[in-house]
């Protein structure tokens, strides 16, 4: 039976389509059955990878190259999280090939400078994946090797807050352990990952725990839940979340979608943890006077 790809995922990503995605995942074998579209030479790829990303002829320089340089990506996290539904691997890579797209629309190097294109994609396509993932299974193990790295960093974490009296960054705890920085913040997601979509960090601290829930649990008033079911809800959601600016989206995404902490999201985004707080909160705000709005 043919998979069908989650819609919210599908609206979050403007301009981005299933000829686009077509063309994203050319290989050598057959498409996934998920997506039926016409194949697409190498030679046409640009334009209708500057359509997906939402960029005109003469936008982001080396888009189509950047998809191609990264596709073994997508497929080395695709194998990765194949574990949790052995059978759904070309899923996952057509799932990871929409965060792709993401990162590729939304990666500026004079904004993201203390991160490269590569740790930002992995945290696109690790969320897609994920978001899919939570929608899909019933159960998100996290797998030894990433429960041992877990239990290394938190020590490390515990000590360079007593040497440099605050909480290390990314960065830091990549310097001091030899973990490289996709490892780490695949780690601390992964250890995240709860059993329910609508039952996120049950276990953070209480500073985080707040902006860690589920949207549909901050966002909508009583009048939105008892007009709409959950699904519905999610859907009125994301499409409030288009008349966000794009940096206040992109960060409230990160960390509701794509389950990064607000320290993981000022990293990857070259921004500070402040500005970062700022934006999830006047996100929120505004999302909720848009539903409101539209729910009276």
């Amino acid at each position: 039976m043919t998979r069908k790809m989650p819609t919210g995922s599908e609206v979050l990503l403007s301009g981005c389509n299933a000829f686009a995605l077509s063309a994203v995942c050319e290989r050598e074998e057959e498409p996934p059955t998920a997506i039926s579209s016409p194949r697409v030479s190498r030679s046409g790829m640009r334009p209708v990878i500057s359509q997906a990303v939402g960029v005109g002829p003469n936008g982001l320089p080396g888009a189509d190259e950047l998809v191609r340089s990264h596709m073994s990506l997508v497929r080395q996290i695709a194998r990765k999280y194949s574990q949790y539904q052995p059978d759904s691997f070309e899923d996952l890579v057509q799932v990871g090939s929409i965060g792709l797209l993401k990162a590729i629309k939304y990666y500026d190097p004079m904004r993201t400078r203390s991160a490269s294109f590569r740790t930002l994609a992995t945290c696109y396509v690790r969320g897609e994946i994920r978001h899919y993932l939570r929608d899909h299974c019933s159960l998100v193990q996290v797998p030894r090797r990433l429960t041992e790295m877990n239990a290394q960093l938190s020590q490390l974490e515990e000590r360079l807050t007593k040497t440099l009296d605050r909480a290390p960054t990314v960065a830091e705890l990549a310097q001091h352990s030899g973990f490289s920085v996709e490892d780490i913040l695949e780690a601390q997601q992964s250890w995240e990952a709860r059993l329910h979509y609508d039952s996120l960090d049950s276990g953070a601290d209480e500073e985080e725990r707040e902006d860690r829930r589920s949207l549909c649990d901050v966002v909508p008033d009583k009048r939105c839940q008892d007009l709409f079911s959950a699904s519905e809800e999610r859907e009125v959601i994301v499409q409030a979340l288009k008349r966000l600016g794009d940096r206040t989206r992109q960060i409230v995404e990160f960390v509701f979608f794509y389950d990064l902490s607000q320290k993981e999201t000022a990293y990857v985004l070259g921004l500070s943890e402040m500005g970062v707080s700022r934006a999830v909160h006047s996100g929120l705000k505004r999302l909720k006077e848009i539903i409101g709005s539209e729910t009276r």
